[in-house]
Formats: C-alpha cells, structure tokens, sequence
C-alpha cells in the first residue's frame, strides 16, 4: 500500500463512528466522478448564476419525462449532497 492509502487508513481508524457514512458517501462520490468525466456543458451549467431561479415558475414534470439515476440526498444541516446512497 503506498503512503498516501496507509495515511487514509490511520485517518479512518480515528473518525467517529457517526461520520463514517459521510465518509463513505464522499468515497462515493469521488468514484462517481471518475467513472463519469464532467463535459464542458456540466461545467457550464455548474458555474452559471442560478440566484434569479425563484423569478420562475416550477416546471411540472411529465409522465415519462424523467429517468432513473442516481439517488441524491441534500443534507441541509452540512449543506453536502450525498450521491449513490
């Protein structure tokens, strides 16, 4: 195991127990964005000023419309989304 896997470990051996699923759900995360690269319309789309979004209406879904994916979770008290859980 090389040195920066070994120091990951010995941080793990100290985390509480209560903060292991975050852990784990940013281990997640990291995965999933190595297996699914960002194209410049997602970065485009995740730098973009969305403060004016409450001027609109929301948009009502149609049947069909959305597919399955990934299941999030925003956790409001740490403000973190938690992805694949």
């Amino acid at each position: 195991m090389n040195t920066i896997k070994s120091e990951i470990v010995q941080r793990l051996e100290i985390i509480p127990d209560d903060k292991l699923r975050e852990v784990l759900s940013f281990l997640n995360y990291l995965v999933w964005q190595t297996e699914n690269s960002r194209t410049q319309e997602d970065t485009d789309w995740l730098e973009s000023d969305l403060s004016g979004l409450d001027n609109y209406e929301p948009y009502e879904w149609q049947e069909g419309e959305l597919q399955e994916g990934l299941p999030v979770k925003f956790v409001s008290e740490t403000g973190k989304i938690e992805i694949g859980l």
